[in-house]
């Protein structure tokens, strides 16, 4: 199993410590050929790109990279925050259609779109370790939250599902199935991986293996995750970026 895409890379529009042509470089000599460009949406607190018209200006200087770099295909997209138990995020949808693709992920600082979603998202998941009752009860409005949202957009994969913040996986993974919303094997966080794909194999959902790369140096680090796919023996077909 080979990957040819990356396609989860942040940069210095949002928390990355390199530019998108830097992580372009770092792509090309790691031998991909498709690279993502998705930097946080403005809701992740204190990290997230300015606001949403920022994405514009990163479309923009991926077309004078793609110019500088031409054998590879550089994408203009986004890791959108859910804001809101209805499936809300934090880009407009006149800026959506103007990426090429849509990730979108849970993050346990963002603001809410309303105060009430703030403290279900924020709150809520700050306090789910407390006791089994209030993490079950986060856990469903979690998973409630990405499928309404997933049936709203157009939405490419799930971030780090499972990630600091729990989701019903397999509920998930059938609504991800029916949506051909691939769910993400993230190698630049430690996580329960194997727990994932254990539990979302069954409901035949497609896998995407990215780096989560905020540095141009770890653009392309996706061992791990081939690790994970294989001990499962997740056939190649199942995984969107590799062959």
């Amino acid at each position: 199993m080979e990957f040819f895409a990356d396609y989860h890379t942040h940069t210095v529009y949002s928390d990355g410590g390199g530019t998108i042509e830097e992580n372009a470089r770092a792509a090309k000599e790691k031998g991909l050929e498709v690279l993502g460009i998705t930097d946080h949406g403005p809701a992740n607190i204190g990290v997230g790109v300015k606001n949403a018209d920022t994405y514009l200006e990163i479309k923009e200087e991926i077309e004078a990279v793609r110019l500088k770099i031409p054998e590879l295909k550089i994408l203009c997209g986004a890791e959108a925050n859910i804001t809101g138990l209805d499936g809300a995020i934090d880009i407009p949808d006149n800026i959506v259609r103007k990426l090429d693709f849509l990730i979108v992920g849970l993050h346990p600082f963002v603001w809410g779109k309303s105060p009430a979603d703030f403290l279900s998202i924020v709150a809520g998941n700050q306090l789910a370790p407390v006791s089994q009752s209030i993490r079950e009860k986060v856990k469903v409005n979690n998973t409630k939250a990405l499928i309404e949202c997933i049936h709203k957009h157009k939405v490419f994969c799930i971030s780090h599902p499972g990630l600091k913040m729990p989701v019903d996986i397999e509920e998930l993974s059938r609504h991800c199935a029916a949506r051909d919303t691939a769910l993400e094997i993230n190698t630049g966080h430690k996580y329960n991986k194997h727990e994932l794909v254990v539990k979302a194999l069954p409901a035949g959902v497609n896998f995407v293996v990215n780096s989560d790369a905020h540095f141009p140096d770890t653009v392309g680090r996706l061992l791990d995750g081939r690790l994970v796919l294989d001990r499962f023996n997740v056939p190649v077909d199942r995984v969107t970026n590799a062959r």
